[in-house]
């Protein structure tokens, strides 16, 4: 028993030869195909081909022979990746396009932040407005203290024979 097809891979829509022969199946032949989404299978003769177009997939279609031969059933399967024909032909904006809608949507949210922003500010009492200003000025103090000042570092010859020989 074999089964075969054109090719390997297909988008969705696209149609797909299928071939098979099975000269020792007396019984039954079926062609199954499931997608991920359905599957069916139509009753084949013994050898013969057909087209079919490939519909919806979750990445991978499979396409099996399922004949019995001396009362054991026996299967045969090819799988085909299929390409979602919404990725395969969409196509990005032009980069001045999406920048311009990458600058409304951070406004939009610059505006959202602040109207929120407001209100939380609105909402608190005096002794919490008041907290938060100091704990303010405390952050910038301590941010402008450390920007003017450079580090010292203060090494004597015999920390830097130390730290050689550790090594």
């Amino acid at each position: 028993m074999t089964l075969s097809t054109d090719r390997k891979s297909a988008s969705e829509g696209e149609y797909l030869d299928i071939r098979w022969e099975c000269n020792a199946c007396p019984d039954s032949l079926y062609l199954s195909v499931d997608s991920g989404y359905q599957q069916y299978s139509i009753a084949v003769a013994d050898n013969g081909s057909t087209r079919l177009a490939m519909g919806r997939s979750k990445g991978k279609t499979t396409i099996s022979l399922i004949g019995v031969i001396s009362g054991k059933k026996v299967t045969e399967s090819v799988e085909i990746r299929i390409r979602n024909r919404k990725e395969s032909r969409k196509a990005k904006a032009p980069l001045s396009t999406r920048m311009k809608a990458f600058g409304e949507k951070m406004q939009a949210k610059w505006y959202v932040f602040r109207a929120q922003m407001k209100y939380w500010w609105i909402s608190q009492k005096k002794w919490q407005k008041a907290l938060w200003i100091a704990l303010l000025a405390l952050w910038l103090g301590l941010l402008f203290s450390s920007i003017g000042r450079k580090p010292e570092v203060k090494v004597s010859s015999d920390q830097i024979q130390t730290a050689y020989l550790v090594r």
